[in-house]
């Protein structure tokens, strides 16, 4: 485990380096190697094997952080898909991290907006606004971006075509 957590950290510092340059998408290649030893964490296990060793907490909070850095990388070079799934990863992570639910809103937001999407937007917004780790500075950027999802969302629902119910009686 701690072979784990010393190549996380080594791989990505390095990712930080390049994200500092604007290098995206080599920091996207560091912040990939550090989340290599991460465990996958959905339980499609078989039932009669032995359930596999608790990961490390901490393991799992500096994974959370590496995922949120790839997901901004992404966000940078316009990939919302790949940020979203990076976001919802680190949220499985460490649920306390503001940020990854912060990415997940907006890069939700980033793409075609649906009525779905809308709704998963205010959701992750929501969640980010109840982290206790989220800064008081940040609160109200958090508060801004579930009002747009929210208006986002009347809009959607605003455009829908009503059908046409002229051939319709009731007797």
């Amino acid at each position: 485990m701690a072979d784990d957590m010393a190549t996380l950290q080594t791989h990505k510092a390095a990712g930080n380096e390049a994200y500092k340059a604007k290098d995206f998408d080599k920091a996207i290649k560091a912040y990939t190697l550090a989340v290599a030893p991460l465990p996958l964490l959905d339980d499609d296990s078989d039932d009669d094997a032995p359930p596999p060793p608790k990961p490390d907490p901490e393991l799992l909070k500096q994974g959370a952080v590496v995922l949120c850095n790839r997901a901004a990388c992404y966000m940078a070079l316009n990939k919302p898909i790949a940020a979203v799934a990076d976001a919802q990863r680190a949220a499985d992570f460490d649920k306390d991290n503001w940020k990854a639910h912060w990415r997940w809103g907006v890069s939700l937001m980033m793409q075609t907006p649906s009525i779905q999407r809308s709704q998963q937007a205010i959701s992750a917004f929501e969640r980010t606004l109840g982290c206790p780790s989220l800064p008081d500075s940040e609160r109200s950027n958090a508060q801004e971006a579930l009002t747009r999802a929210k208006y986002r969302l009347e809009q959607g629902r605003d455009a829908l075509d009503m059908p046409d119910m002229s051939n319709c009686c009731v007797s």
